[in-house]
Formats: structure tokens, sequence, C-alpha cells
């Protein structure tokens, strides 16, 4: 049985699936209104002016390790007999929203980029909620790419 990374990560589709969850995390980024969403914007705004493309590089690298962190629930979504992955997710928000937390604290740990790592403890707190937020636009993007 094809893994979620064997689905997912086909060289035909990979760079489109990656350019699709960059808009969905633009896009969602953009609408915050909150004050730490302004702070989020004003944040991604100077990132952005230094590196353009930079929430698709960050999602061109970690995609893989996303992919390999939800194949647990991809696996539980196989023997659930749902149809519907985007669904499922969004009923197991929770440990996926865990799961993709825990590859940004893997990578940003072992990073030996300081720059990277102190922006994101600054940021670390708010993470799970914009994570939560985000994790259904995230899996419908994704489940788009499925079959």
């Amino acid at each position: 049985m094809p893994t979620l990374s064997d689905i997912l990560l086909v060289e035909h589709q990979r760079e489109a699936l990656t350019q699709a969850c960059a808009t969905t995390v633009e896009r969602h980024l953009n609408g915050l209104r909150s004050l730490r969403g302004l702070a989020l914007k004003a944040g991604l705004g100077m990132f952005k002016t230094a590196v353009p493309d930079a929430i698709p590089r960050v999602v061109r690298k970690l995609l893989p390790d996303f992919a390999v962190a939800l194949e647990p629930l991809h696996q539980q979504f196989l023997q659930s007999g749902d149809r519907d992955f985007s669904l499922f997710l969004r009923k197991n928000s929770a440990p996926a929203t865990a799961a993709l937390i825990g590859v940004l604290d893997h990578r940003v740990g072992a990073s030996s980029n300081e720059t990277v790592k102190m922006a994101y403890s600054k940021l670390r707190g708010s993470i799970n909620d914009e994570m939560a937020a985000v994790l259904p636009e995230l899996a419908k993007t994704i489940s788009g790419y499925m079959s």
C-alpha cells in the first residue's frame, strides 16, 4: 500500500502541491486581523523582502517531513473506511496539528541558524493556534493531490 509520501511527493505533482500549500499558508496569514496576526504579517513582510519565495521554499523543505509525520494518520484513515482524507484530518485535528508542529520544532531545533531559532521561539506560543486554524484548508489542499 502506498504511503502518503509515495502519493504526495511524486515528481509530476510535487511542485504544484508545494505552490498550493504555500498559497494556502499565505492566504491564511494575510487574513489574520488580530494584533498577533498583524505582527506575523509584518514579520513575514520583512522576511519576504529578503527572501521573496520564502514560503514556497520552506514548504518545499518541510513537505517530505510533513508527509512522514502524517503517515500514522494516513494509515488510520485507510483502515477507517472514511472516503475523504481532509475530513479525516479535520476530525483528528489535534494529532494532525501536533504532528506538523513536531516537524517544525524538530527542524528549528536542529538548525544552526540562531536568527531562525530566535524568531521561532517568539512565535512558538501562537503556532499551535495558527496551525489548527490553517489545518482545514491545508487538509483540503493535500487531499486534492491524493487521487
